[in-house]
């Protein structure tokens, strides 16, 4: 019986995980006004060069930190940090969790047979315990692979100032 359990709640947690709905890494689109600026990136394994705007640069989901830098002749060079959040596909985890739960509460009143306890509070304990081992595995391998995140902003669009003139003393 506990090596079923055990089985079922390998199989489970591993079946899915954000990893799976988002990419390791991800996709944002970068404009500039004016155009033709050149977007450097300092974002973990990414490339240096991410290209002239309007671009699409790829960066890591768990690089942190992370930001670019648009430069272009005649103007300010501008910076944009990223940060990251925890991406809504980990509420996949979650979800996928519940059978899990529902497998950790019928054992757990089958258990409940033989122990004192209440059927009612031993469904709650077993539903419980079921989710959090079924989620702890896809949760740690989601951070790790950055699945578990997303870059904010998720575009950029900047507008460029120009470099000061100074003027010429009057002669």
């Amino acid at each position: 019986m506990k090596r079923a359990l055990l089985a079922a709640v390998v199989v489970l947690s591993s079946a899915r995980c954000a990893t799976m709905i988002n990419e390791t890494t991800e996709q944002i689109p970068v404009r500039s006004t004016p155009a033709g600026a050149v977007v450097s990136v300092d974002c973990g394994s990414a490339p240096l060069y991410g290209g002239v705007t309007p671009a699409t640069i790829t960066v890591p989901r768990a690089a942190s930190p992370c930001s670019i830098t648009l430069a272009k002749e005649g103007y300010l060079a501008r910076r944009v940090d990223f940060h990251r959040e925890l991406s809504h596909a980990i509420e996949a985890n979650r979800a996928a969790a519940v059978p899990a739960g529902v497998l950790g509460a019928l054992v757990s009143v089958v258990v409940t047979s033989v122990t004192p306890m209440s059927v009612d509070d031993a469904a709650s304990a077993g539903y419980a315990i079921g989710k959090s081992v079924a989620n702890a595995g896809a949760d740690r391998i989601d951070e790790r692979t950055g699945g578990a995140y997303k870059q904010v902003p998720g575009e950029v669009d900047v507008t460029l100032d120009p470099e000061p003139t100074t003027q010429s003393p009057p002669q």
